[in-house]
């Protein structure tokens, strides 16, 4: 019972708001009388596809990741310390059934939707599929245990994120350019794969509704994938102004900070690019892939420009995504893609040059 409430009571409460963001997206926006069905369709969709299986093993990873982290972080904390001379104490048998039992209270949610989904891929006779879950889940279980243990053992040592964060750090020299990157990869890496996770459902999901192949439908689901990225662009701004706010002062022209920026989007975009030029090589033009690749990149340029306005806050940021979004859909309707891309280029390096020396950050975000 002390241990529940200390671990399971306490990371239930403080993930409420995450708890009611999934509970909406998959019960509160479904019919109630349709509440079965769409989720046996959709369960029969990831169980029916090995690419999109691989995906919701990686977003159910993530989660287990987030349980994983919660532990640790609560055994490190100094008022957590007597755990230690308890948990610490057992053995055999009795000390892998606590961590066991306390792991699976918090992976519960994924452990019985996987339950459920094992079982319906039986039912549909997706044997593979059933297996993969079940392998990945008894993983999923046991692997945290080991963690633990060793983490009870050695109390003082460093976490697998802050060696990573080290290693990153020490090993890889960072351009200025990229350091908004390095940035995601060591503070934010749970908003960057919230985001590549929902591209790439998108992506699989894109290409398993097609029919025939459509370069326009394409462009919608590449489309959605950037309404993900929107966030971490708008964030941008806000790494910028805190961190680098004396980066104008340097020697650099202007083109070439523009140019810069570029290749940064353009990395951030290329897991949704290898993802969509694996499913779609067989059929999509090379020329199809360089424009669905240079308009997110077009795209996200120009919201980043737009950023260089004092007075853009996130929800006139947000109605300029919405706009920029519908008038491509629009242009896409029409095959217009190229003059598309030329319509954000032309904007986005306009803004960044006029207003690139002459952004000043606001003080409150400085402080």
């Amino acid at each position: 019972m002390a241990l529940s409430k200390i671990f399971t009571i306490r990371y239930y409460a403080k993930n409420t708001g995450f708890f009611l963001v999934i509970f909406y997206f998959f019960f509160g926006i479904v019919p109630g009388g349709q509440l079965l069905s769409y989720h046996h369709t959709l369960i029969k969709g990831f169980t029916g596809s090995m690419d999109f299986l691989a995906l919701v093993c990686l977003a159910w990873l993530l989660y287990n990741l987030k349980c994983i982290a919660f532990v640790v972080n609560v055994l490190s904390t100094k008022e957590h310390t007597f755990l230690y001379g308890t948990l610490g104490l057992l053995d055999g048998v009795t000390k892998w059934r606590t961590w066991l039992w306390l792991h699976m209270n918090l992976y519960a949610p994924v452990l019985i939707y996987s339950c459920i989904a094992a079982g319906i891929a039986i039912q549909l006779h997706f044997y593979p599929s059933a297996v993969i879950i079940g392998l990945f889940n008894i993983i999923m279980l046991i692997a945290p245990l080991w963690l633990y243990d060793h983490k009870m053992k050695h109390p003082g040592t460093v976490s697998f994120l802050a060696r990573w964060q080290q290693w990153l750090n020490k090993t890889i020299r960072k351009s200025l350019w990229a350091l908004y990157g390095y940035e995601l990869l060591n503070n934010n890496i749970k908003s960057l794969a919230i985001a590549k996770v929902v591209s790439g459902l998108v992506v699989i999901a894109t290409c398993s509704l097609m029919g025939t192949y459509d370069e326009r439908f394409i462009l919608v689901g590449f489309l959605v994938c950037i309404l993900a990225q929107v966030i971490l662009i708008y964030n941008h701004r806000r790494f910028d102004d805190l961190y680098l706010s004396l980066l104008p002062q340097l020697p650099v022209p202007v083109w070439k900070r523009y140019l810069q920026t570029g290749l940064l989007y353009l990395v951030l975009l290329l897991p949704e690019s290898i993802l969509l030029a694996y499913k779609v090589w067989q059929q999509a033009a090379p020329a199809h892939l360089i424009m669905l690749v240079a308009t997110g990149v077009s795209v996200l340029m120009l919201l980043r420009s737009l950023l260089y306005f004092p007075r853009m806050d996130q929800d006139r940021y947000f109605r300029w995504v919405l706009i920029i979004i519908v008038s491509l859909l629009f242009l896409g309707l029409a095959r217009l893609y190229w003059y598309g891309i030329i319509l954000l280029q032309v904007p986005a390096y306009t803004i960044f040059y006029n207003r690139y020396y002459r952004y000043e950050a606001p003080l409150e975000k400085v402080d």
